[in-house]
């Protein structure tokens, strides 16, 4: 048996995964992201989209075996690994290996859900796989085209519904603050709209920062994106919040870019609940923090803020 010094330097670990995925396995079957363009994006900006052939990402899955032996759960990167015609026979390889997983997920552009299509999505759930990570960014048209997302609020519908049919459960990002100034109430009403109509098993939220080097931050420069303030943000969490109406579904805030500061103190960490049973609670968590806010001696931060500042460096 080979060193496990020798197996992690071969091992082709992933740059990315959702915080939830922390003690997954971690299986990289393509590398970079097929689309590439997101104004907001700089995470595989320097890589090129490249599928792995079967034979090398069942080597990485053999030595995950040795280097997550107490893994529950796998994640399958890198960006929309889905879109791999091979992407269904890896999903029963890994499920072969990790015979105990309770759960096998993957990043996935909603338009590739919806090109796969109940059908092809069933047998990707038969071969194992049990959870796709969707980044809705915004419900809102206009928002999505102008941070050229590359996919619709009908397509993003279309898209979850049909993982939902296949039996899958389906975990949406929504960005705090894409709309900016000018289109804040309708991104964060149109993004629970979008939510309503998918009915997710979980919701994470994470706030927008605006980083050095991406397109946006060229947009932004130009005037034609104004970003929110930190208590903007926090109420454009209740108008979304607000206008959700979903079932046995988990809302999380599992992301420091949303905390928010008063000096030195963390004030807000954002918000968690099932709804809708918890929902009247999280609007209560916001308008309490909205008051606590308006009567804040020091400087409200928000990761924005620390970001430009040089005092967030990683996120």
């Amino acid at each position: 048996m080979r060193p496990l010094l020798m197996v992690m330097m071969e091992y082709d670990f992933p740059p990315f995964r959702p915080p939830n995925e922390a003690s997954s396995a971690l299986i990289r079957a393509s590398q970079g992201c097929p689309w590439n363009r997101c104004l907001f994006c700089t995470m595989y900006k320097e890589v090129k989209f490249r599928p792995r052939s079967v034979e090398d990402v069942k080597k990485d899955i053999d030595a995950a075996v040795r280097l997550f032996p107490d893994a529950r759960t796998v994640f399958i990167a890198d960006s929309d690994s889905l879109a791999m015609k091979n992407s269904e026979k890896i999903i029963r390889y890994i499920k072969g290996r990790f015979p105990s997983a309770e759960r096998i997920t993957s990043y996935a552009r909603a338009k590739t859900l919806m090109s796969l299509g109940i059908g092809r999505l069933t047998k990707l759930r038969d071969a194992g796989l049990t959870r796709v990570h969707v980044g809705l960014e915004s419900g809102d048209e206009k928002t999505l085209a102008f941070l050229k997302k590359g996919t619709t609020p009908a397509e993003m519908v279309a898209g979850g519904q049909a993982a939902k049919q296949a039996g899958l459960e389906v975990s949406l990002y929504v960005l705090i603050g894409a709309g900016g100034k000018d289109r804040f109430d309708e991104h964060a009403a149109g993004s629970a709209q979008v939510c309503n109509k998918i009915d997710p098993d979980f919701i994470r939220l994470r706030t927008l920062i605006v980083q050095h080097g991406s397109l946006l931050e060229e947009q932004m420069n130009l005037g034609l994106y104004r970003s929110t303030a930190p208590v903007e943000k926090l109420r454009e969490v209740q108008v979304f919040l607000a206008h959700l109406d979903v079932h046995d579904c988990e809302l999380a805030s599992d992301h420091h870019t949303n905390y928010l500061w008063v000096g030195d103190k963390v004030l807000y960490r954002g918000i968690y609940g099932m709804l809708p049973q918890e929902k009247n609670r999280m609007m209560d968590v916001l308008s309490q923090t909205v008051g606590l806010l308006s009567h804040a001696t020091g400087e409200v931060l928000d990761a924005t803020l620390l970001y430009e500042r040089g005092m967030i460096t990683s996120l």
